[in-house]
Order: structure tokens, then sequence, then C-alpha cells
């Protein structure tokens, strides 16, 4: 039975745990029709995990609302998996490159979403620009105030629902560690942090590790996936201009140095939410998807 928001006990969705795997691992299935988002929780607890981190919006869906929220709160209840997290979709800026205020406005609205089912952890975007787009360093410096207003409003109105808010290193605006760290450090607001994700620092030429390192400080939430770099593969995604293509493939399986990176995160003793993704166009999604998160918790120890 699907109880209104109002009348849900948030307490019964929220259970102490460190280490939960995405629903993006499934948006193949979700995207051909063969499962919905509200079936994420149980394709979770197939795989192994306990918990789970909702992404949505964008490519992948509607916006987080209540009615949306409550759906899967109770698919989560009934799968007996908890919904430790969302992942939205967000553009802060508007055209002109100031702050886009209706943008902001629609985030919080989805964190108090996220917050009427007791979730206590969001990461939304923060600017998407892309390979033909002005993504220069006086663009980035232009752009820094404009977001540093965005989701500073955003932490505020998150630590007034009780959820941690974060931005993720995610597209080539946000590629680069130290844009990342320069954005958390104008923000000043202790309920924002970075989800750090192990993959995405591909899509700027730097050195993963310590790119990993300068970051995990801050880090509330660590998604870990794999690439093969420099693959031929028709659906290998390009990365940043001049850079390697990149193959998405399961946990263990690519070449990049994630047991370092993870070791580089342990080191920085911060306890965020790990989070095993998988995203690779190739195999079976769900087999793939289990073996990426128990590589996971295994690597975890």
């Amino acid at each position: 039975m699907n109880l209104p928001p109002g009348d849900r006990n948030p307490v019964t969705l929220r259970r102490v745990t460190d280490l939960a795997i995405s629903s993006y691992c499934f948006h193949r299935l979700v995207k051909a029709g063969q499962c919905r988002l509200e079936d994420t929780p149980k394709l979770a607890k197939e795989c192994g995990a306990d918990a789970i981190e909702i992404a949505t919006g964008g490519s992948l869906g509607p916006q987080l609302d209540e009615a949306m929220a409550g759906r899967l709160a109770d698919a989560a209840d009934e799968a007996d998996v908890a919904i430790v997290g969302f992942a939205l979709a967000a553009d802060l800026l508007d055209e002109a490159g100031g702050t886009d205020e209706a943008a902001v406005q629609e985030v919080i609205a989805q964190v108090r979403a996220a917050a009427s089912i007791g979730v206590d952890r969001v990461r939304h975007d923060a600017a998407w620009r892309g390979a033909g787009d002005d993504c220069s360093d006086e663009a980035w410096e232009a752009a820094l105030w404009p977001l540093t207003k965005a989701c500073r409003a955003i932490a505020t109105a998150g630590a007034a629902a009780g959820v941690r808010t974060s931005i993720e290193n995610h597209g080539l605006f946000l590629a680069a560690a130290w844009r990342v760290q320069q954005l958390l450090e104008s923000v000043q607001h202790p309920n924002f942090g970075v989800t750090l994700d192990l993959g995405n620092l591909l899509w700027a030429p730097q050195d993963l590790v310590e790119s990993t390192r300068s970051l995990a400080p801050f880090a509330v939430t660590v998604h870990v996936k794999d690439f093969k770099r420099n693959s031929s593969d028709a659906d290998a995604w390009p990365s940043y201009p001049g850079g390697p293509k990149l193959l998405p493939v399961a946990l263990g399986e690519g070449d990049l140095p994630l047991a370092q990176q993870i070791d580089a995160c342990l080191e920085a003793d911060v306890h965020p939410l790990w989070v095993a993704e998988f995203e690779g166009p190739h195999g079976d999604v769900k087999a793939q998807a289990r073996q990426s998160f128990e590589w996971l918790r295994k690597e975890l120890g």
C-alpha cells in the first residue's frame, strides 16, 4: 500500500550503512522498458545490497517529488532495502551565466521530497557544458560566484530539512578536481560536500590518485566505477577534447587504479557512503551490477 508521504514513518527508511549500489546500474533496463525505477530496490537486493542510491532527473527520468519519493519508499520497504541517497540532475547556471534561481528552487523542492521519506543525503549536479561549449578556465572563473550562491542556498535549505547536500565531479565543466575543490571552499557551508566519482575524474587531464586524494577530505559519498581507457569499441565514450575514449565496464574489469584511489579515500578518514556503479553498454546488466557490488564489498573488506 502506498502511504502518503506525510503518513510515512521516516525512521523505518533510515538504516546505518556505508555501502550501497546505484540505481543507475540498471538504467539500461529502465530505458529499454524492461523495468521501472521503482523496481531497482528489488534488483539491488538481488545483487546482495541492503542499500541503494536512487539517480533520477535529466535523461534518467522525471524530477523527484513527494509522490515519486513515496512510491520508491514503498518499493524499498517491500524489498527490505534502504534508500540512503538521491542523485539529482541539475544545471544551476542560466543562459547568461548567472545563477538560475528557478533551477535552485527545483533542487530545493527535490531535497525536501527526499527528506519526506527520511533520506538524509542528496547529490545534485552544478553545471553542464558540452565539448562544443566554453569550458575554459576563464569561463570557470566567471561561473564560480553564481555557482557558489546556488550551492550555498541549496545547502542551507538542506540543513533545515536534515539533508546533507553535495555536488559531484560530473561532466566536462566540473571534472577537474581543482575546480571542484575551489567551489567547495568558496561555498564554505558545513552541510555541503562532494560526491566523489572516481571514474569521472577521467574527463579532465589529471592524475587520478592525486586528484582523488585532494577531494577525499570533502567526500560525503564516493561513487566507484571502472573504465577501459583508449578503447576502440564502437560504444566507447569520448572524454575531454584530445583525451582517451572510455568504455564503461564492471568494477575490476577496467584499468583504473581503483585500489589506490580507494586507499586515498580511506586515508582521509571521513567515512563516506560508498556506492558501486556499473554503466557498461554490453553484457548482462544484472550479473555485472552484482559483480561490481561484490567487487567493491570485497575491496572495502
